[in-house]
């Protein structure tokens, strides 16, 4: 079919035009990360300071993860995830978070002595049931809503694996998505790169 032909032509016109190694681009770098949290009661400006106010509610996600390019000298690369994961206590239902936009900085002048990373990235969020604390929070919530989060890792230089610290958010959307809700998951853990 001709839709077939034309998508990879595509993609691969949107990674020249990014500036990406066309070697290294179509190269497969994926990754699995297995990490916890507890679920915070503020805003997520709020939830990384000293002062959180913790819910009863602790998440436990596994992610995998596709580097589907590499920019700027692997400076900067662009990655896909898919997420599962689990709450336990307050709230018990399942959610699933597909980040579709991924962006990481690599470079750091340390990385010599460890290999650090800076990433965000955004995509839907889908819960199995509303979630209990987000009601609480926020006055009410949604199944669906946005994902996105901040993330920091570090590793030992050329190690597989790294030690991860992320910002886990779900959001409204400033009201584009629901009328009000969301949550915030300060979350550690472990990812596998192969």
């Amino acid at each position: 079919m001709m839709i077939n032909r034309i998508n990879p032509i595509l993609a691969l016109l949107v990674v020249f035009m990014l500036g990406a190694d066309p070697g290294r681009a179509l190269a497969q770098d994926l990754a699995l990360a297995i990490y916890a949290g507890q679920l915070t009661k503020e805003k997520w400006e709020d939830a990384v300071s000293s002062e959180a106010d913790f819910a009863d509610a602790t998440i436990i996600v596994a992610a995998g993860s596709w580097t589907f390019a590499r920019l700027f000298d692997d400076k900067l690369s662009w990655e896909v995830e898919a997420q599962v994961g689990k709450y336990v206590g307050e709230q018990d239902h399942w959610e699933f978070n597909l980040p579709i936009v991924g962006l990481r900085w690599h470079r750091f002048p340390w990385e010599t002595y460890l290999a650090t990373s800076l990433a965000w990235g955004i995509g839907p969020s889908y819960a199995t049931r509303v979630p209990q604390v987000e009601v609480e929070t926020s006055g009410e919530s949604s199944r669906w809503l946005i994902y996105w989060f901040g993330e920091l890792t570090l590793g030992p230089p050329a190690a597989d694996w790294e030690i991860m610290m992320r910002l886990h958010h779900r959001s409204d959307g400033f009201g584009s998505v629901a009328d009000d809700g969301g949550s915030n998951v300060l979350c550690a853990g472990i990812r596998f790169r192969f």
